[in-house]
């Protein structure tokens, strides 16, 4: 995490890595998200990163499908599945999710 926290002083907040899921659990691709300067050491599920997957997987071809299922979570306890769907020009993220904190923001 030290070495992932000093990219900031480049400017870089946060980290994505993913590979191939050949594990067979219902998941094509699993990725992984590291943003330790922002108090996230490993988030559980990230949107935003897995937006940024697919944007690769889109433009290089890694996966023969413009539909797929990535994998997150699973190494921090929180096994996590997100459905990618994407075109030419747009990228869709969904999946389940569980309200964990609700409140509200007063003015």
């Amino acid at each position: 995490m030290g070495k992932l926290a000093a990219l900031n002083s480049i400017g870089i907040t946060g980290v994505n890595a993913f590979g191939l899921d050949p594990s067979g659990f219902g998941a094509d691709l699993e990725v992984r998200s590291f943003a330790p300067t922002d108090g996230v050491p490993e988030d559980p599920v990230c949107g935003s990163g897995n937006g940024c997957v697919a944007a690769l997987v889109r433009r290089d071809g890694i996966l023969n499908a413009r539909t797929y299922v990535s994998g997150q979570g699973q190494c921090v306890g929180r096994d996590g599945r997100i459905t990618v769907q994407f075109d030419d020009r747009t990228i869709w993220l969904g999946g389940h999710a569980v309200t964990c904190v609700e409140g509200f923001l007063l003015a």
